[in-house]
């Protein structure tokens, strides 16, 4: 039931902040965290003690993204975290809306040796 909420929750948001006149779009870099593990217990890597891959496990069970900053700043965002769960712990750069301290993203990359690659967000409109 709790998965159901979190998920409820998103959808909730996420068609507030589509109603809502989007903010200006700028680009976010950071690392992208399990917001569940980051918040809880400072977690930023996959990795979560001895379970391995928690934080993708977690994405892809539907808990939400989050972008932490260089300089420390958590931001939720607004996008499917199962398109990013392969990701957590690396370098993404995200373009969107910042809303109450969430991105709303309009696209994501990840950082693969230097190189800057587009994340397909499924089922998210352009």
């Amino acid at each position: 039931m709790g998965r159901d909420i979190r998920l409820a929750a998103v959808v909730l948001a996420a068609s507030v902040l589509s109603v809502v006149s989007a903010g200006a779009q700028a680009t976010y870099e950071g690392t992208l965290v399990d917001s569940k593990c980051y918040l809880g217990m400072g977690e930023t890597d996959n990795d979560h003690g001895s379970m391995k891959a928690c934080g993708t496990m977690c994405l892809r069970g539907g808990t939400p993204a989050g972008l932490l900053t260089k300089d420390k700043q958590f931001h939720a965002l607004i996008a499917p975290s199962t398109s990013l769960a392969d990701y957590v712990g690396q370098q993404i750069r995200v373009v969107g809306s910042l809303h109450n301290g969430a991105i709303l993203a309009k696209s994501v990359q990840v950082n693969k040796g230097g190189r800057w690659e587009e994340v397909k967000l499924g089922g998210m409109a352009s």
